[in-house]
């Protein structure tokens, strides 16, 4: 601090002195700003000792009035004392100011030291000399101002040092490549089984159960003292533990209810996705033979009214005539319960009447629904009977009767490219099968249900083609198509067989869509399908 510091006093001599003598100052503010004041002018003279050794101070301090009021007594002796060492002309702008013989007892003024023991010591002048950094002065004052302004550090968290653990290198094999090995892994610490679990069940189903026990949880000594339970408030608390616990369950059955409601919406979503998928590659199979896979099953459970009149048709059961736009059809006929016989009762052989007049009906629906008008218009589906056939196998020549086709459907070889399918049923040997022509896309196909497909009736096709087309017919046109149908394994089914793989493919329908364990269902379906007069009403088709 500007003022004299002893440079021959010890430092631990100081520092004993200030720490037994010294008392809190009353101006403890004007001691700091003096400390700051000489460690600012102790810094520029250093700096000008090693930087401007050459250059003398010439800066001189002339003191305020404020300045003077506030010096202690400290500063005026290094004032006193310093005039008699340096030159007449620089103390002469330091006046030596009087010592105040009040001011000698103060604890902060140099320990308390009188001026003849401050005779012969170095005192350092207003402005501060230039003293080395290492000088005792120095050493001392900046003791002092560290007690002074004690540097005080932040204390910050300690990081965390991460150990990072190098691989060893790999091995080399004998050919120098590196060997991938599997090392086992090894854990450190406690495993946490982090699947949830349901908590134990409670120990005792009721309160009255705790108190019974309650020697179990008594004190040593304190055995014989019972603790004797308020049944009212074992009642209370019992109640509205019942009523917790039903909400509960109830909370929980309602939740399982909704999660068992998702999880079957999610796996019926799948399944039908799955379905579509399965029968979108299905009809793209299907698509080269102009057939698809039906939308809905094709062959349904009756309701409980037609299939009681089914079976009260093997005794009453009669069919109105078979109409076509208001016109009786000329190849229709009318079924009585004999023909039912045949039809209804599962290992029953089907006769040509219930054959002939169930695809009579089909070829109404398919026209009907395609908005064909009766002998003006070209068909879509025709249904040539058995009856003719037999007789045209019988005289292919004499036979034909191609006037009859042209009457009965207005199918005539004009316009017979145009149609899209004609059904052919044909019994031979006992047995029921049906040839399939599809002129629009000049196929000829042979659905057996029992032997397969065979060439005889192919040639036979052909060569009514030949004769009913006349110059329109060019055999390299038409081809043969085998169709994946369901197997008859028993002796009676055929008929139903033929009625059934005719509904398919004149729909545009995949025959294998049904299975032969569906056909005694299928009997009462095409019986009560007769006598409701045809595929309306219930028997629609459009679904398929």
């Amino acid at each position: 601090m500007p003022g004299a510091w002893p440079s021959e006093l010890d430092d631990e001599d100081v520092e004993a002195s200030t720490d037994k003598n010294m008392i809190l100052p009353a101006r403890l503010g004007s001691n700091i700003y003096n400390a700051v004041s000489y460690l600012r002018d102790s810094s520029f003279n250093l700096y000008n000792k090693f930087f401007h050794p050459n250059q003398q101070s010439s800066t001189t301090l002339t003191p305020t009035p404020e300045d003077d009021e506030r010096s202690s007594k400290r500063r005026r002796l290094g004032a006193e004392e310093h005039s008699n060492a340096v030159p007449k002309a620089e103390s002469a702008s330091y006046p030596r100011p009087s010592p105040d013989s009040s001011s000698f007892g103060d604890p902060m003024d140099i320990d308390s030291v009188s001026l003849e023991k401050l005779d012969g010591l170095d005192v350092s002048p207003p402005l501060s000399p230039r003293h080395s950094s290492h000088s005792p002065i120095a050493m001392s004052t900046a003791k002092r101002a560290a007690r002074l302004f004690p540097n005080s550090k932040k204390t910050w968290p300690k990081r965390t040092k991460v150990q990072m653990v190098t691989p060893p290198p790999e091995d080399e094999d004998e050919d120098g490549m590196s060997s991938h090995r599997e090392k086992p892994t090894t854990t450190t610490g406690s495993t946490y089984d982090r699947v949830w679990r349901p908590p134990p069940p409670p120990k005792y189903t009721n309160i009255r159960e705790f108190f019974d026990h309650d020697s179990e949880y008594g004190l040593p000594g304190l055995e014989r003292l019972s603790l004797t339970p308020n049944s009212t408030k074992i009642y209370e608390l019992d109640s509205q533990r019942q009523e917790r616990l039903r909400i509960e369950k109830e909370k929980a059955e309602k939740e399982r209810r909704e999660l068992l409601r998702i999880a079957e919406e999610k796996a019926e979503k799948e399944r039908q996705e799955r379905l579509r998928i399965e029968q979108e590659e299905a009809n793209k199979k299907l698509s080269a033979f102009g057939l698809r896979k039906a939308k809905a099953a094709l062959i349904t459970p009756l309701s409980d009214e037609w299939d009681q009149k089914a079976t009260e048709a093997l005794h009453s059961g009669h069919t109105p005539e078979i109409k076509w736009q208001g016109s009786n059809h000329s190849d229709g006929v009318q079924l009585t319960p004999r023909d039912f016989s045949k039809l209804v009762p599962a290992g029953a052989w089907l006769n040509d009447n219930a054959i002939q007049a169930t695809l009579l009906h089909l070829a109404i629906y398919i026209n009907n629904a395609a908005g064909v008008v009766p002998k003006k218009s070209t068909p879509k589906c025709v249904a040539i009977s058995s009856q003719y056939w037999s007789s045209y196998q019988s005289d292919k020549r004499a036979k034909l009767y191609p006037r009859g086709f042209s009457r009965t459907w207005g199918m005539r070889p004009d316009n017979f490219l145009d149609i899209d399918t004609v059904l052919v049923p044909v019994n031979r040997n006992s047995h029921w099968t049906v040839i399939v022509i599809r002129p629009s896309r000049r196929t000829i196909s042979y659905l057996d249900s029992f032997y397969g497909h065979t060439s005889p009736h192919f040639r036979d096709a052909r060569g009514w083609l030949e004769q009913f087309l006349g110059g329109k017919y060019v055999a390299g046109e038409w081809s043969e198509e085998v169709y994946n149908i369901p197997r008859q394994s028993n002796g009676w089914d055929c008929g139903m067989f033929v009625i059934t793989n005719s509904i398919c493919v004149a729909l545009g329908l995949d025959p294998y869509c049904y299975d032969e364990d569906d056909l005694p269902l299928q009997r009462r379906r095409i019986a009560a399908m007769l006598l409701n007069g045809g595929f309306t009403g219930p028997f629609d088709l459009s679904h398929l």
